[in-house]
């Protein structure tokens, strides 16, 4: 096991641990870890509407950090009821790509970040696409139907256990979204400088993990 790996075991491990109680009192038994998952796609498709009937920022936001809070839950709710699965993983997948390409998105939108800064941001992403593409596209089996392989290449990185890093890259982007939008609708300077850093580390995660996605896929071939 390397370092990335029994970082990412400690990193759950003590979220798991944290999240116990409050999970095993506050979500009932009928609530599946994908409930949660979906619910988040809700709350992004809320705030697109949202901001559509040009309703204030501020509500915008508050939609934005309940479904981002959301992808805190979920992960633990499922491997504390031992319900992970595939599906569980594409699905939160594409509901924290949905919630982190309408923020910045409406980042965009609202004139508060150059586009140059997003393209930035944009570049090692699809270097790490095309890394977990090549890496799912040698999980797919001879037995696999051809809607099966599909969906293994589709899916990338959901076909893989997210490390600490990744996670931390979701939410340096997502913070650094949400505070440079809470600038605008608060008027505090501050809080823009503060998302810039957020998102200037996250630049470096993405290069980071750029770089172990290349080193993976090398070393899998």
């Amino acid at each position: 096991m390397n370092l990335l790996e029994r970082l990412t075991d400690a990193e759950e491990s003590i979220r798991d641990s944290t999240l116990k109680p409050a999970l095993e009192l506050l979500i009932p038994g009928w609530v599946k870890p994908n409930h949660i998952t979906l619910l988040r796609a809700v709350l992004v498709s809320s705030a697109i509407i949202l901001y559509l009937l040009h309703t204030p920022l501020a509500a915008q936001i508050w939609i934005l950090t309940a479904a981002a809070l959301t992808d805190l839950i979920d992960g633990p709710l499922a491997r504390l009821r031992k319900q992970c699965s595939r599906r569980g993983a594409y699905l939160d997948q594409l509901s924290d790509w949905f919630l982190g390409a309408w923020a910045g998105t409406l980042v965009l939108m609202t004139g508060l970040l150059p586009l140059a800064a997003i393209i930035l941001m944009v570049l090692p992403q699809i270097g790490v696409f095309a890394t977990d593409r090549i890496r799912a596209s040698r999980l797919s089996n001879d037995g696999d139907s051809k809607s099966e392989r599909a969906l293994t290449i589709a899916m990338g990185a959901a076909n893989f256990r997210p490390t600490t890093i990744a996670r931390l890259q979701f939410v340096t982007v997502l913070l650094g979204f949400l505070l440079i939008l809470l600038s605008r609708a608060a008027r505090k300077k501050a809080f823009y400088w503060a998302g810039l850093g957020s998102l200037a580390f996250e630049i470096a995660l993405a290069w980071l993990l750029l770089g172990h996605g290349i080193y993976k896929a090398a070393s899998e071939s």
